[in-house]
């Protein structure tokens, strides 16, 4: 329950970044090294990572922030009922082809945000020389030996990418990869595997060489700031209105995001060196005549349902597109709900702002359409926000990190969270 129209003050540290830790986890199982992640934030996609590695015989302990591996003897079926439940289960193809040449597992689960096809995944590690079918539900895949290769990916995928990166590790020879997305969550995985003995060159880039080695080892390794998250309170502290710092997260991460909420009237300024970002906003937001999703280092489609929120409130009309997935705007009949102005068709979505919007009774639908309404209700009445178990996939504590800037915010305690909670015990 948010109750809105109290300008944000104040710091908060910004959680360890979900869309990298996932991947360092599934990487942690190529050794029989120890491994240690520090930096790791507490949400239930972790939680589920670490129950399908456990199924798998691996050690995963979690204690704090800091999680710590140890593979030990894998078998190659993980858990179905955990797999089923996020996207990220998909790197187990990858690892498990590495480790034990083999993989039986079920489609991946995840938000419902459009069309999430494995093909890249499958034709990437087919150039490795995997054998990959699918059958009844399953996808299986088999290996002798995977040997490098070279794959152009039609689209720049970023967990297809991740998942042949972390076969290719382990392939032998050399394997080139083109077409490659550039997300910083990639340079981060690659970081952690070139501190495991990994070969990897051009991470970041449009075009990765890896070669690869018999054997890694293990390492210690600190996930940065979660870009998306820190994104999301910025477009809180433009709806809001006040002045907060970010602490722990990379400015450059987010210039695509720091543009648009500039453009609409924030003041941001910015430290590398110490890695912060200040947001002070006065509560006008201008308008912006378009926001064009993409991959990195364009606009992330990870923020358009927040900033589809800040522009509910702007002084004009906004033309959404997101090219990355279709059915992204599950937020905008929300929003409506609470007197927003937002018309979807044709596969964007056109949002006319209004000087203030109603509290109302809203419903999350996925990760970050439930981010967006929490911040939507920082400029209105009392909001009640149901779906929250969606929200902690992704937000270690949105309550307690918008609570620490001075909005009015709680948890009502009821049957969703149980899982989340058994989950952490």
């Amino acid at each position: 329950m948010i109750s809105g129209h109290r300008r944000l003050r104040g710091m908060i540290n910004v959680q360890g970044s979900k869309n990298s830790v996932l991947p360092v986890m599934a990487a942690a199982l190529l050794t029989e090294d120890k491994v240690i992640i520090e930096n790791c934030p507490a949400i239930t996609d972790v939680y589920h990572m670490q129950k399908v590695m456990q199924a798998a015989g691996a050690e995963c302990d979690i204690e704090s922030d800091i999680v710590t591996v140890r593979s030990g003897m894998l078998k190659s079926a993980p858990d179905e009922e955990y797999c089923a439940r996020f996207r990220a289960s998909s790197l187990f193809m990858g690892v498990f082809l590495a480790v034990c040449g083999s993989f039986v597992m079920p489609y991946p689960g995840g938000c419902n945000i459009g069309s999430r096809p494995l093909n890249y995944h499958i034709d990437g590690l087919r150039s490795l020389g995997a054998v990959v079918e699918e059958a009844g539900g399953y996808i299986i895949g088999y290996c002798r030996k995977l040997k490098g290769g070279s794959y152009e990916f039609p689209y720049p995928s970023v967990g297809a990418l991740e998942n042949i990166i972390l076969a290719a590790v382990c392939a032998e020879g050399k394997t080139c990869l083109t077409n490659c997305a550039k997300e910083p969550e990639i340079v981060d995985l690659c970081d952690c595997l070139k501190m495991m003995g990994a070969d990897i060159d051009g991470a970041g880039t449009g075009t990765i060489i890896i070669n690869g080695k018999a054997t890694l080892h293990g390492c210690r390794y600190r996930v940065p700031g979660d870009r998306i998250a820190a994104g999301t309170y910025m477009a809180g502290c433009a709806i809001a209105g006040g002045n907060i710092c970010l602490r722990g997260i990379e400015p450059e991460r987010l210039t695509a995001v720091s543009d648009i909420l500039q453009k609409m009237g924030c003041h941001l300024f910015t430290d590398k060196k110490s890695n912060e970002i200040i947001v002070m906003a006065d509560g006008r937001r201008r308008a912006v005549t378009s926001v064009v999703t993409g991959p990195y280092p364009e606009f992330p489609t990870d923020m358009q349902a927040q900033i589809m929120s800040v522009l509910a409130y702007s002084g004009g009309c906004c033309d959404i597109y997101d090219n990355v997935f279709e059915n992204r705007y599950n937020a905008a009949g929300e929003l409506v709900r609470m007197g927003a102005v937002i018309s979807v068709s044709g596969g964007h979505a056109r949002v006319c702002g209004r000087p203030a919007l109603k509290g109302a009774r809203v419903c999350a639908t996925d990760l970050r359409c439930g981010a967006a309404l929490v911040i939507a209700a920082l400029g209105a009445d009392c909001t009640i926000v149901d779906g929250c178990s969606y929200i902690c996939r992704g937000y270690e504590d949105i309550q307690r990190d918008l609570e620490q800037l001075g909005a009015d915010i709680k948890w009502i305690p009821g049957e969703e969270l149980t899982e989340d909670l058994e989950l952490q015990s």
